[in-house]
């Protein structure tokens, strides 16, 4: 009988472990940013950019100034083009080196504008993609 709860046990922590892989991938990342920007959350949309290991006070300012820049221009831009209705990963590359992506994607907008975007995403030094800012 405890071998038996321990394999169901065993297979429950694989199978949570699998689950929770598909999370750090460049595809992922991107519709999780596609989504914050569809359900204006700005300050997680801010949060998916690569900042290069900074941490503090300083960056934390810095991410509260584009969101709230991303709040007033994409707001504009997304009310006029009627929110985003839907969107479509349709691509991910990954560079050789492992260490850059790009997603290309389709948006559909609520005015029924079609546009296909890029996103680029690097590997930060914790093994997690972020958005790249493109500086």
């Amino acid at each position: 009988m405890k071998k038996i709860i321990g394999f169901i046990a065993m297979a429950a922590f694989m199978l949570a472990m699998a689950s929770c892989s598909g999370g750090n991938t460049p595809t992922s990342v991107a519709e999780k940013a596609v989504k914050c920007i569809q359900d204006k959350d700005y300050e997680g949309y801010v949060d998916l950019i690569d900042t290069d290991g900074k941490e503090g006070q300083e960056v934390e300012e810095q991410k509260k100034a584009m969101a709230d820049m991303l709040r007033s221009k994409a707001a504009t831009t997304l009310d006029k083009k009627g929110g985003i209705k839907s969107y479509e990963m349709l691509s991910e590359t990954i560079a050789e080196d492992g260490k850059t992506a790009s997603v290309e994607m389709k948006v559909v907008y609520g005015d029924g504008e079609e546009k296909q975007e890029e996103m680029k995403l690097r590997l930060g030094d914790d093994g997690q993609w972020r958005l790249d800012p493109g500086k």
